[in-house]
């Protein structure tokens, strides 16, 4: 997507993989009128604004991301996103993972994969080495080298090297919300209700609801939606039909999954196997 473009077109999205950085996924992408559900990543999130304004939430605090903003999300942490101006935005990101992550910790010394403090960071070197490394497309040990680079820059001076798990340790509702996941895990196409995991709980129904938002940041369904996207972005590469990925996966149809899908991800879910 080219400068001209990202600033021009109306919707548009590509998600490309690098295979010498382990299949990192990188997105770039144009929006207008999509918006992003609230979800989460097993994976890192970092992203440069190449063009109008993002309004996201990361966690609990509500950002405005003009361009240039960095982005970063840890992984786990709930995050959406939508056009913060008429005009919407453009953006790229890509997706480390910890194998990716943990590389890096060990080149930089660190005592633990790198997590980071702040969702949106100014550092206009970095946004523009982030978005010439994304760009290097077809090119690749340029960009694996470059990518690299900035990746190492991006921890060495907003990581702190100590991760930090919301629902880790052994309190209570650690311990609850460890079970409610275990649940929701074993059958993403049951039909969940908070009576269900109250009762495996032996709590309440708002004590649920007390427990998804301490320990996650969301609700009982966003958690589950996501979940359930979750599991079915990975049966999307393999060469399982899409509309009986959408019944293993707790959907009515092959629509609804379509359609949960791409607020979530940006794509439809033909256009994300057809990357991936």
């Amino acid at each position: 997507m080219s400068d001209a473009s990202e600033q021009t077109e109306r919707e548009a999205a590509r998600l490309t993989q690098h295979e010498g950085l382990g299949g990192l996924e990188m997105l770039a992408a144009r929006y207008r009128d999509h918006a992003y559900a609230l979800h989460t990543h097993p994976t890192w999130v970092f992203g440069v604004v190449v063009a109008g304004v993002e309004k996201l939430r990361i966690g609990r605090r509500q950002h405005l991301a003009p361009a240039g903003s960095i982005i970063i999300v840890n992984p786990e942490e709930p995050h959406d996103g939508e056009k913060g101006v008429a005009a919407g935005w453009a953006y790229r990101t890509c997706y480390p993972d910890a194998v990716l992550m943990a590389e890096i910790a060990e080149d930089l010394e660190l005592p633990g994969l790198p997590m980071f403090g702040e969702g949106i960071v100014l550092a206009a070197d970095l946004a523009r080495a982030f978005v010439r490394a994304h760009r290097l497309a077809g090119q690749a040990l340029e960009q694996e080298a470059a990518m690299l680079a900035v990746l190492r820059e991006l921890v060495s001076r907003f990581g702190d090297g100590k991760r930090r798990d919301r629902a880790s340790g052994g309190g209570k509702t650690a311990r609850r919300f460890r079970l409610y996941g275990e649940l929701i895990a074993e059958d993403l196409a049951a039909c969940f209700d908070l009576a269900r995991l109250a009762a495996a709980a032996g709590v309440t129904r708002f004590q649920v609801i007390r427990d998804f938002h301490r320990a996650a940041g969301m609700t009982p369904g966003q958690y589950l939606r996501d979940r359930r996207i979750r599991a079915a972005s990975t049966l999307i590469k393999t060469d399982m039909p899409l509309a009986e990925i959408a019944a293993a996966t707790g959907f009515a149809d092959q629509s609804h999954l379509t359609r949960v899908f791409k607020t979530i991800k940006g794509l439809s879910p033909g256009a994300w196997r057809a990357a991936t």
